[in-house]
């Protein structure tokens, strides 16, 4: 996602946040338990809820892989087309 002006994501008070989300998720993706290219996620997506940027209930460990997989999705959204793509339902 490209930076924009303004965007709650470039300050350092985001920086002290994905910190703490780090180490309460015990740095490992919520979706493959990788522990390599670590971002966050935010279960409901910033582009369609911006209110919720900077709230850690938000906000989930993901690889960089499974957050580009997951894209503008929610959480719910996602973990039903990933487990159709496992199971082949």
């Amino acid at each position: 996602m490209p930076s924009k002006k303004g965007d709650p994501r470039n300050t350092r008070k985001f920086k002290e946040v994905r910190l703490k989300v780090l180490a309460r998720d015990g740095h490992v993706c919520s979706y493959c338990g990788s522990s390599e290219d670590l971002t966050v996620d935010h279960v409901l997506p910033v582009a369609k809820h911006p209110e919720l940027a900077m709230d850690m209930d938000n906000m989930v460990i993901a690889c960089k892989r499974c957050n580009s997989r997951k894209g503008s999705r929610s959480q719910g959204v996602f973990l039903r087309r990933l487990d159709s793509i496992v199971t082949g339902k």
